[in-house]
């Protein structure tokens, strides 16, 4: 998979969150942090996590109108919505 900014921002968002989760507080991302190892299995684990939603999104049953966007173009609206319910939160 060759990522954009998109994508890029999207696997580090899923990075963040499986380093983070919302009961982690700072001490999970400081343990995460502290270990290289920790960091690359991470991000390969965030990459994989988001080529396969990026394909089970484009295989979708019609109608689907991801079918035919590249990968950087699902990730920019998956990150729209991600932004959108953030705001909604606060």
């Amino acid at each position: 998979m060759k990522a954009g900014p998109n994508v890029q921002r999207l696997v580090c968002a899923k990075m963040a969150r499986d380093a983070i989760p919302p009961e982690g507080g700072v001490q999970a991302g400081v343990n995460f942090l502290s270990d290289p190892k920790n960091i690359m299995e991470g991000f390969k684990s965030a990459a994989a996590y988001v080529a396969s939603a990026l394909l089970a999104i484009r295989q979708a049953a019609e109608p689907n109108p991801y079918k035919v966007m590249s990968d950087e173009e699902i990730a920019g609206a998956l990150l729209k919505r991600i932004d959108e319910k953030r705001k909604a939160r606060k």
